[in-house]
């Protein structure tokens, strides 16, 4: 069946697409010939998805093509592929992008990108992915999870595609140690998502409860995850669950919000945090990933 998703204008799904590091790899979103597809495990089923567009920035339709569903089943894919691929309203957030001459020559230049999209569907996911992102680059994390899903994600071939969600709590609770090596894992991080993975199966730890607690308390319980901390927790809050929260120890954004408003000069994280609070209030969250995809861009 297809579903039509039309976002709220503008929406450029192309520029979304290029924000994928690493396109033709399971992360376990794929990019390939300007569609975006990637599987769901909704209620026990696997779901293959392929998104791709058929209108304009200004008119934008998307196409989203998957297997018969029912009408809750529809639902939920829908919200989903909304809330990874950024579907959302953005003309209040442009609105205050044009207020600061930075933010304008960003919002310019990725004119459409819409709001800020997800890392993962699940918090289970999220938080395994931010174990992996600890302390290298984002593209290393990013080859090491393709690997991950390769070997031990759910796989479901669809109109002569394969497509893959992320591997299960169960799966990676069972993998031996030298097989999440293989995948380019250290020991450390390997005992790490192997330990979590195994409380999650055993029911002794429910990541998707995390939504129903403030901030804080958040980072209290992702805190008390073998290998996990602030840092940790703040990557899941932004990126995995949507909040508007800032992960200031993170190099990265460090190094970026210091490039565009610090000359370049490297501030720590205590002040990047005040600063980007401040400054870009209930906006922070969509406006750090346009700063980091500008960034990027910028310096290849």
């Amino acid at each position: 069946m297809i579903i039509d998703l039309n976002p709220p204008p503008p929406y450029n799904f192309n520029l979304k697409l290029k924000f994928y590091l690493l396109p033709s790899r399971p992360t376990p979103s794929i990019v390939k010939d300007n569609a975006w597809l990637r599987a769901f495990n909704i209620d026990g089923k696997l779901i293959p998805v392929k998104v791709w567009s058929e209108g304009s920035v200004e008119k934008p339709k998307l196409k989203i093509l998957t297997v018969d569903l029912a009408r809750d089943e529809k639902r939920k894919v829908v919200k989903l592929v909304s809330l990874m691929l950024g579907v959302g309203k953005v003309r209040e957030l442009y609105s205050f992008m044009d207020r600061d001459e930075i933010l304008r020559k960003v919002k310019n230049r990725l004119y459409g990108f819409g709001k800020a999209g997800l890392m993962a569907s699940t918090i289970f996911e999220g938080i395994v992915k931010a174990i992996i992102q600890q302390q290298i680059s984002l593209k290393v994390a990013e080859t090491i999870t393709a690997n991950l899903v390769e070997k031990f994600g759910e796989k479901i071939r669809f109109q002569n595609e394969n497509f893959y969600d992320f591997p299960s709590a169960q799966t990676l609770a069972e993998a031996k140690i030298e097989e999440l090596r293989k995948c380019g894992l250290s020991w450390r991080k390997a005992e790490y998502i192997k330990d979590f993975s195994l409380k999650v199966f055993e029911g002794k730890f429910n990541p998707e409860n995390l939504r129903k607690l403030k901030p804080n308390q958040i980072v209290e319980k992702i805190s008390k995850i073998k290998g996990a901390g602030r840092w940790t927790a703040e990557l899941v809050m932004v990126a995995s669950m949507g909040l508007n929260v800032i992960p200031a120890d993170d190099l990265g954004v460090r190094k970026t919000i210091s490039y565009f408003y610090f000359n370049g000069e490297l501030q720590d994280a205590k002040t990047i945090k005040r600063f980007a609070e401040e400054k870009f209030g209930k906006f922070l969250r969509d406006i750090l990933v346009y700063l980091l995809f500008a960034y990027r861009s910028e310096k290849g």
